[in-house]
């Protein structure tokens, strides 16, 4: 098992018990890192990357509920599963850490072998039910679709914005795919900041592959959003682009014929679809409609949002 296949954060206080677990999982192939507090937890979260967390319950420094809404609450992290080591057997303590976000526990004190097929299990489900990008981390095809047709079947109001970079392959062929893979990331974090920003607790961001990006939000706070994701890219993609190219305004490169030609500089388009004017019975009827409006905001030129305004499928662009 590689280590983005199998890598485990142990947040546990008790010593004993944390060298412990650590050694299980290492015994068992699993690349593991422990912590003792929740404060240290954190910091490596932020620069390292896992699929499962075993944490705390409660402990003085531990507060696994706190690290549970913290995880659930990071576009980045919301993949990573979660085992709670809760030390009693009130039931109001297994309920509140489900409901933090937790996906499974063990009680202390815990047999290994059931541990270890606790882990097992979460990693099955892992691998059958989500589908992280592995550059980005953030949810891929599978989880945007169950999360646009549980949006679909609960009857609120949503859009959901589909974001595609301009002239993507052409940069590629041009700056190379490290750099592209660059220009991927920096996407991903810009859309999560104006995300985070302007958006709400229960707002969702996907990696559908490439270049192409989805979230779904409010309809009140979609345009807030795409104003600023289009503002902070364009802003900061001479970050990624050569002194010479920045100067002449476009690139000297081959387009999608093999012709060389003058290629516009990076951008992005994004497409917004609502359930404001029309109701949508599945996924394949919105998808649709965003791919036309996403081919129309990319002849626009440049950096650009477009929102669907038409009430029917009948009505032109």
């Amino acid at each position: 098992m590689s280590f983005t296949e199998g890598s485990i954060l142990v947040i546990v206080e008790d010593a004993q018990t944390r060298e412990l677990l650590a050694a299980l999982l290492t015994g068992e192939g699993y690349s593991v890192q422990a912590c003792s507090t929740q404060a240290e937890a954190m910091e490596v979260l932020e620069k390292q990357q896992f699929n499962l967390v075993v944490c705390d319950f409660v402990s003085v420094s531990v507060r696994g509920i706190e690290i549970a809404k913290h995880i659930r609450a990071k576009f980045n992290l919301r993949h990573l599963s979660i085992i709670m080591i809760i030390d009693t057997k009130n039931p109001i303590n297994k309920i509140k850490g489900i409901y933090a976000g937790a996906d499974d526990y063990v009680e202390k004190p815990f047999e290994p072998a059931e541990f270890l097929a606790r882990v097992k299990a979460s990693f099955v489900r892992m691998t059958r039910d989500l589908d992280a990008n592995p550059l980005t981390k953030l949810p891929g095809n599978i989880s945007v679709f169950k999360e646009i047709e549980l949006r679909i079947k609960s009857h609120v109001l949503f859009a959901v914005g589909y974001c595609d970079l301009n002239k993507f392959k052409e940069f590629n062929d041009n700056y190379g795919f490290e750099m592209g893979d660059k220009v991927i990331v920096y996407t991903a974090q810009a859309i999560m900041r104006s995300l985070k920003r302007f958006g709400e607790v229960d707002d969702f961001l996907g990696h559908i592959g490439g270049d192409d990006f989805i979230f779904i939000t409010s309809v009140d706070r979609w345009e807030d959003i795409c104003k600023e994701i289009v503002v902070e890219f364009d802003k900061n993609r001479k970050e990624f682009l050569s002194a010479e190219d920045i100067e002449r305004g476009y690139l000297v490169a081959k387009n999608r014929k093999g012709e060389e030609g003058q290629i516009p500089l990076l951008g992005i388009s994004i497409a917004v679809v609502t359930n404001e004017y029309r109701t949508f019975s599945h996924v394949a009827q919105l998808s649709q409609i965003a791919a036309e409006l996403k081919h129309y905001a990319k002849s626009l030129g440049g950096s650009v949002y477009v929102k669907d305004r038409r009430k029917s499928e009948d009505e032109a662009l």
